[in-house]
């Protein structure tokens, strides 16, 4: 079997030789590079030290970066009215736990954020909880309810 190979490979061989143009009729070498600049080798392997940014105890437990108002649903907002501060609008909310706060357009919520303040109500966009697809929302809106004095 292998005297049969052995002859097909030299003749494959010599055949590839020969299709090979000439040494002097082969393209000349590429210009040299200016005096000067130097050449970067690309295979070479460069050490790059790991500097992390972030310092934290690694035997602390991980814990949710967001603030706690992030985690709010709409349903659970009560909208109270709006502030003008600076040019900008802000929409007077109070969430479950009775905390008041001034919130822009653009506050995310657990499943929404606000999309716009007008004079009389406020704008939400709310999308499923367990999605991570912002674009199909629903739009509430929530018209301000005052409270009375509280005796």
């Amino acid at each position: 079997m292998l005297r049969r190979i052995s002859p097909i490979i030299l003749a494959a061989g010599a055949a590839l030789l020969a299709q090979a143009p000439p040494k002097a009729a082969q393209a000349p070498p590429a210009a040299a590079p200016a005096p000067g600049t130097a050449i970067e080798d690309v295979a070479a392997i460069k050490a790059v030290p790991y500097r992390p940014t972030i310092q934290r105890d690694p035997f602390s437990a991980p814990r949710d970066e967001r603030p706690a108002d992030a985690l709010d649903l709409l349903d659970d907002i009560g909208v109270k009215g709006m502030i003008k501060k600076d040019g900008k609008n802000f929409a007077v909310v109070t969430d479950s736990r009775g905390n008041a706060r001034w919130l822009p357009v653009g506050h995310r919520f657990k499943d929404g954020e606000i999309a716009a303040i007008t004079d009389k109500e406020v704008i939400f966009h709310q999308w499923d909880v367990n999605t991570t697809n912002r674009s199909v929302f629903r739009t509430i809106k929530k018209s301000f309810k005052r409270e009375e004095g509280k005796r």
